[in-house]
């Protein structure tokens, strides 16, 4: 996988099921046995793992989590954007596309 896959609202990402993921204790640990190493994701992690077990937008996924925490758009947006890239780099999350205009869920959703 390439370490630099931009990055915006548009674009559709979904966790790895290849992962055995287990919760523990409010976090989120994960083994990797293709590659024989272990994760974990605490604090608002486990979360965004959890939203990500089907494909989602980007922009999708921050006014998700811009609804359940106190944060900025903008913060959300950057931190965001930088925990997948993270979560990418390790394999633990795949791009799978580009979201459109028609495929955005409506407000109520």
């Amino acid at each position: 996988m390439s370490p630099t896959v931009p990055i915006d609202a548009q674009t559709v990402v979904v966790r790895n099921d290849d992962m055995l993921a287990v919760e523990v204790d409010q976090t989120v640990v994960m083994m990797s046995v293709e590659q024989g190493m272990y994760f974990g994701l605490d604090g608002v992690g486990p979360r965004i793992w959890s939203l990500l077990s089907t494909p989602r937008a980007v922009g999708d996924l921050c006014r998700e989590l811009e609804q359940e925490f106190e944060v900025e758009p903008d913060v959300c947006r950057d931190e965001v954007h930088a925990f997948l890239a993270e979560l990418m780099e390790a394999g633990l999350v795949q791009v799978h596309g580009q979201a459109t205009a028609t495929s955005r869920p409506s407000a109520g959703a």
